[in-house]
């Protein structure tokens, strides 16, 4: 049986700060997760207007290409097409966008914003913008610049995970 040296017996206890730090993470990371996700329900849209986050990227993404396609927009947004089409025929639904064939290829769908879209979407942007500064104006001055910090390192780090 081997000896616990001083080292040893260290890096055991770094192992289990390590994890438990980890775990607290995972904790936190999924509270913020599900914390973002609940948020779109207090959006103040309501009935045809509501749209969901999922749903206002893609409506972002579509207005951001040129010509797209269910795939090219499925891509951007990171969503299977299937689960894009069937957004898009909800918000098609309710009036937000439009499809059609495209011109270049017949094998293609096109999507649009409509003038509807582009209204509901506004109004959402206009609300997270608000509550985006309602947040950004809860963290206390002098931690504005760590957090700054920290939601920029996060976001490297998603990138290359």
């Amino acid at each position: 049986m081997f000896a616990e040296t001083p080292e040893s017996s260290a890096a055991s206890h770094r192992d289990q700060d390590h994890g438990v730090e980890l775990e607290e993470f995972q904790r936190a990371w999924t509270e913020l997760i599900n914390a973002a996700i609940h948020a779109r329900t207090r959006s103040g849209l309501r009935g045809a207007e509501e749209i969901t986050l999922t749903q206002s990227l893609l409506m972002e993404a579509v207005r951001g290409l040129d010509n797209p396609t269910v795939g090219a927009v499925a891509h951007v947004v990171g969503v299977s097409s299937p689960s894009v089409t069937r957004m898009i025929q909800q918000l098609e639904r309710k009036g937000m966008v439009a499809r059609r064939r495209s011109e270049r290829d017949e094998r293609s769908t096109v999507v649009t914003v409509t003038e509807e879209g582009e209204r509901v979407l506004a109004v959402w942007r206009r609300n997270m913008e608000a509550k985006q500064k309602r947040l950004f104006e809860a963290i206390t001055p002098s931690l504005r610049p760590v957090v700054l910090g920290l939601l920029r390192d996060l976001r490297e780090a998603i990138d290359e995970t």
